[in-house]
């Protein structure tokens, strides 16, 4: 991967970064290929790299067990004498007191030492570990979910415009997601992603979107800002096997809720 005409100048690294993407595994990707590159430029190899560090729990929680470990690493010298690079990836799940410690950390830093947090939202890190990184967006494609978009964008128009009742209708629709919940997720934030597309620029949009984002009411952004948040704090919490029929009517609640009070 080149870093080339990114927001990242190899020459001129900054002491800690957050790359954040929907795509977990993509930001992953991105921040040892990032990791590589440095190392490249300083003439290091990356292969048995005794100075790259990455902290993935596989979607657990990030103990302060952890961090304390990190913490007392980050004051050796690389071994490399040059730069040492710690990928904390899904920095979200980091429990609050390894949140704090991170932080006076970051205070710190010598500059031979490089920090990079993955996220999925920069929101769900401290605002004060925000302030001192770079954040670096990620775009990244995704496949094409396996699901009805027209039945969903059909299904969420209706409870807008108060039909509750669509929803009940079409549990079906909903309970076959019950094994493959992030699936359903990603799809109600498709839609909203649209909304705010059809909102400012439609050309952006294909006809059949178009067309079914006729049938909603008009949604401010910041209806649509705080059901983009929701679904992503319950995304989160999914993985500590949240009731997923709660999770949803609570989705669809909040939709009601906002379409007709």
């Amino acid at each position: 991967m080149s870093f080339k005409n990114r927001e990242i100048d190899i020459k001129n690294l900054s002491n800690a970064y957050i790359f954040e993407g929907k795509n977990e595994e993509a930001n992953k990707v991105f921040a040892l290929d990032f990791a590589r590159e440095v190392f490249s430029y300083y003439g290091i190899d990356d292969k048995n790299n005794p100075d790259l560090y990455l902290i993935d729990k596989k979607g657990g929680v990030i103990d302060i067990e952890t961090i304390r470990q990190v913490l007392k690493d980050i004051y050796l010298r690389p071994y490399n004498g040059k730069i040492k690079i710690y990928i904390i990836h899904n920095a979200q799940d980091l429990r609050q007191e390894g949140s704090n410690a991170m932080l006076k950390s970051l205070e710190e830093l010598r500059d031979y030492v490089k920090i990079i947090f993955t996220c999925t939202n920069r929101y769900n890190l401290l605002a004060t570990i925000r302030s001192r990184c770079q954040i670096i967006p990620i775009q990244a494609e995704e496949g094409d979910l396996d699901i009805d978009m027209d039945k969903l964008y059909s299904i969420m128009a209706h409870i807008y415009n108060g039909k509750i009742d669509s929803f009940y209708k079409n549990k079906d629709f909903f309970n076959k997601y019950k094994d493959d919940r992030q699936t359903i997720y990603k799809a109600m934030l498709k839609v909203y992603q649209a909304l705010i597309s059809y909102n400012y620029n439609k050309d952006n949009l294909d006809y059949n979107t178009k067309y079914m984002l006729k049938k909603f009411p008009q949604v401010s952004i910041d209806e649509i800002e705080k059901a983009i948040f929701l679904i992503e704090d319950i995304q989160n919490a999914a993985r500590t096997n949240i009731n997923y029929d709660l999770s949803i009517e609570k989705i669809i609640f909040n939709i009601f809720r906002e379409g007709n009070f």
